[in-house]
């Protein structure tokens, strides 16, 4: 613990010898185990603890000093008067002065010293000589006034005492609270609250005066029992006591709503709050209210804001004048986050056209969700096309593929998220149609790309034929690294057909590609058409000029492949799986497969996946899933009658993959699939568990074998989104 020291005459600044602070150490510990021993011990620590008392330098009571007498009344209405006076300094005061009987109290500055009277006060307290305890509380802080430990000693025993007061409760206590009173000169033990609470005041104001600075655990103990007992002069005001350097790190780690509240906590807060431009570069609004034109002079103020997000704009009211202040106003603007919190509401339309007329932010990320306009989308998009990096277009209407056909090139955009966001309920009535080669030709270096909820296909019969020959359809996206298509993704109607095959929609895949995901269970057809269509140059007559062919000859080599998830099942991507993770699982590169197998009554059924999928192991992979899985097979059961269930043949691949912690298994409800779950809980290798099939007992008996085991065991719905971070913080 670290040396208190104080300004108080007699101080003994000298460090203590090492020698003797051992030897004290040893005598106090002796004392105070003594003292916890039992009922009986602590009238025999009082010897072995005055001993340490004793032991400091400053010598107490050698060299001819005298002790207090026996009576103790003059030091506690002396005390107690000093704290119930107006002057928070009075005790301090006191402190410093001979009691009122004339008797010179010890003065000493070293924190041993204290913490041995504090030891002896305690021990007096077990004893049940409470009076004693509370004087020799009060001689700790005569020894230090600027100490914290005699303080929290004092605070400690009137909280004992006013709790222990009734007599039926302890009767040695009522009778040492009556004594108390009588000495104090006080009307009721009421009145002793209010001296506990001044006394921790007098500590506070005392400690924060004339101590060293160094906060001690006593400190922190003063300060937990100040603000326990609702003082106001433990409310520590960080806007005055701390330099703004200090401030600026406090500051920082509270988010955008909290720093406006802080505005309105004094002048002073608003002037360091608002004047640290630190602090604003990063503005989050949960869902602000519509602030008319109090918005522009909000932008005005921190001009220097870099990040703006609003997460739900329902009473906002997002209009041309708020987004020709966020586009103008601040000219440092990089990340822009648009929801509107509603279902595709739309956005007044107005004449977006004028928003070209001067030089905007220039974005590099981009995401707007929720607005169905055309116009306003298009607007913001266009105005930072040439600086976009990332770009989010989640729920905003039909004409997606418009903006698109009408923007110019994205040079640097590198990251893009397009997500129709209808119900399946509405996908079946008005699905918007995409074609994907207006994005791939904008988009030339995108290394990340999301798609979900659209008709898609390469080019629309309506669009024409493509220009592009295979050849340069196949120098496209070459840094290409993460590819997610969603769920609610289906081919067009209206795509352009070569010889009764689907073009191609995304050129071919590079080494580079380190993610793929198809997470809709019903893509089996989008996953086969960009993994495997092959498609060359037709010398013939066909006007189209492509011939489409179901697999490459030459697949690409993607040795780089980390992540590869399908919930699609596909006879295609089961028998040609080893040409796609083949090379990045013999690399070393794969460390996340997640595959759907045909079912037990498929012809491409999976038996034994140690030696069918034995090109899939990866000595780095860490987690592996399967879909819709279940290895029991009965040649007389051509219809898949039975609800029988084996997953064993799953528990033996496991062992392929020596760095393998997480499993994601989502077998459908067949029977004994919880004793199944309860085997890979018990599994030594396993450590994460994602599933969707456990219920009621089921569960909760899975739960506290998982608990038994250190497992952490998850109920994830089987269509859960991929992560996809708008702002990569």
């Amino acid at each position: 613990m670290a040396e208190s020291g104080s300004l108080v005459p007699g101080a003994q600044p000298n460090a203590p010898d090492p020698e003797w602070e051992e030897k004290f150490r040893t005598t106090l510990a002796e004392g105070r185990m003594l003292m916890d021993s039992d009922n009986r011990a602590p009238s025999m620590a009082l010897p072995i603890i005055m001993e340490a008392v004793n032991m400091c330098p400053c010598d107490p009571a050698g060299s001819g000093k005298t002790r207090h007498d026996k009576d103790k009344s003059c030091n506690i209405s002396q005390c107690i008067d000093a704290v119930r006076s107006d002057n928070p300094g009075a005790l301090y005061e006191v402190a410093k002065r001979p009691c009122a009987c004339g008797y010179s109290w010890p003065s000493c500055t070293r924190i041993e010293h204290a913490i041995a009277l504090d030891a002896l006060a305690e021990c007096l307290t077990k004893a049940g000589q409470h009076v004693s305890a509370f004087s020799t509380a009060l001689s700790i802080i005569r020894l230090d006034p600027a100490s914290a430990v005699g303080y929290c000693r004092t605070a400690k025993i009137l909280r004992y005492l006013l709790k222990k007061k009734d007599p039926k409760a302890d009767s040695n206590v009522a009778r040492s609270l009556g004594v108390i009173l009588r000495h104090a000169k006080l009307p009721s033990a009421d009145t002793l609250r209010d001296v506990l609470k001044q006394f921790v005041s007098s500590g506070l104001w005392s400690t924060d005066k004339y101590g060293n600075g160094l906060n001690d655990s006593y400190d922190v103990i003063l300060h937990i029992i100040a603000h326990s007992l609702k003082i106001s002069a433990a409310r520590i005001d960080p806007v005055q006591k701390f330099p703004q350097e200090v401030l600026s790190m406090i500051f920082a780690h509270l988010d955008t709503t909290s720093l406006l509240k802080c505005l309105r906590v004094s002048k002073q807060w608003h002037r360091v709050v608002l004047g640290d431009s630190s602090l604003w570069l990063d503005v989050r609004l949960i869902r602000p209210l519509n602030p008319k034109t109090d918005f522009a002079r909000f932008l005005q103020q921190r001009p220097g804001i870099t990040t703006l997000a609003i997460y739900d704009a329902a009473d906002f009211q997002v209009n041309e004048t708020k987004l020709r202040s966020i586009m103008y106003g601040l000219r440092q603007l990089k990340r822009l986050y648009l929801n509107s919190g509603k279902a595709l509401p739309a956005i007044q339309k107005l004449a977006f056209k004028s928003m070209w007329l001067k030089t905007a932010a220039s974005l590099t990320h981009l995401s707007i969700s929720g607005f169905d306009s055309e116009e306003p989308v298009e607007a913001l998009v266009r105005l930072s096309a040439k600086t976009l990096q990332a770009l989010d277009l989640v729920k905003t209407g039909h004409e997606v593929n418009e903006i698109f056909k009408k923007s110019p090139c994205f040079p640097n955009l590198k990251k893009l998220r397009i997500i129709s966001g209808y119900t399946p309920q509405e996908i079946e009535m008005h699905l918007p149609e995409i074609e994907t080669e207006f994005i791939v030709l904008a988009t030339p270096v995108l290394e990340q790309f999301h798609l979900d909820g659209f008709f898609v296909c390469w080019r629309n019969e309506y669009s024409g034929p493509s220009t592009l020959t295979v050849q340069a359809k196949n120098s496209l996206w070459r840094s290409l690294e993460r590819v997610i298509l969603g769920p609610e993704l289906v081919f067009s109607n209206h795509a352009q057909i070569w010889r009764s095959k689907l073009c191609r929609i995304l050129p071919p895949f590079t080494s580079n590609l380190r993610s793929f995901e198809v997470l809709g269970p019903r893509c089996a057809q989008i996953a086969d058409n960009v993994l495997f269509t092959f498609e060359v140059e037709n010398a013939g007559p066909d006007w189209q000029g492509y011939s489409v062919y179901n697999r490459d000859p030459n697949p690409p080599n993607l040795v780089n492949l980390e992540v590869f998830r399908c919930r699609a099942e596909s006879p295609d991507i089961v028998r040609y799986l080893a040409d796609v993770i083949g090379p990045a699982a013999r690399a070393g590169s794969l460390k996340f497969l997640e595959l759907t197998l045909p079912g037990p009554i498929s012809l491409f059924r999976i038996a034994d996946p140690v030696r069918e999928l034995s090109f899939a192991v990866s000595e780095n992979l860490h987690t592996l899933g399967l879909h819709r899985f279940n290895f029991y097979y009965d040649r007389h059961d051509r219809l898949g009658t039975t609800k029988a269930f084996d997953g064993q043949p799953f528990i033996d691949w496991i062992e392929c993959f020596p760095n393998l912690h997480t499993v994601l298994v989502y077998p459908d409800e067949w029977e004994a699939v919880d004793l199944f779950i309860m085997q890979l809980i018990a599994h030594p290798r396993v450590k994460v568990i994602h599933q969707d099939v456990l219920r009621g007992v089921a569960w909760d008996n899975a739960q506290r074998l998982a608990e038994l085991h250190g497992v952490e065991l998850h109920h994830t719905p089987f269509f859960a989104p991929t992560r996809w971070h708008v702002f990569e913080d």
